[in-house]
């Protein structure tokens, strides 16, 4: 049954009392994910811990890449665990890639692939979420 309202909302639409769409739980948890995923740190004024360490990182050489992938599956776990209280049995898995373009000077970039995976705790139906970043350009000479 469809009783989660989509993101983001038409406060204009609702205000004039037309319907706003409407979704699954499974799609509301997910957007739900990616509102989060898309936040940083101290965005939401009323709670500093909504959001991603993704973004505290933006535009930092990351000298050692299995420890920033470590420190930001555990946020992004607790986090998620934190506010998505729907969702439960939470695992996270993190991959970061170089990726390389050029542009006059070599610029580089990482790609984080971050996968989420858990049971909805209303149905115990299998959850899976997946989006991918693109941070920080490293620029240097050739």
């Amino acid at each position: 049954m469809d009783n989660y309202y989509n993101l983001p909302l038409n406060l204009a639409d609702m205000i004039e009392k037309k319907e706003h769409p409407k979704c699954t739980l499974y799609e509301s948890v997910a957007m739900m994910i990616h509102l989060i995923t898309t936040s940083h740190f101290g965005e939401y004024k009323h709670d500093d811990s909504f959001g991603c360490e993704i973004w505290e990182h933006d535009f930092e050489n990351i000298i050692n890449t299995q420890l920033y992938k470590d420190q930001l599956r555990k946020s992004v776990q607790q986090t998620v665990e934190t506010h998505e209280p729907r969702l439960s049995e939470v695992r996270v898995d993190i991959k970061i890639e170089q990726i390389e373009s050029r542009v006059g000077n070599r610029r580089s970039k990482s790609r984080i692939k971050l996968n989420i995976n858990g049971s909805l705790s209303m149905t115990n139906e299998p959850f899976k979420y997946t989006e991918q970043f693109f941070i920080g350009p490293l620029s240097y000479a050739l």
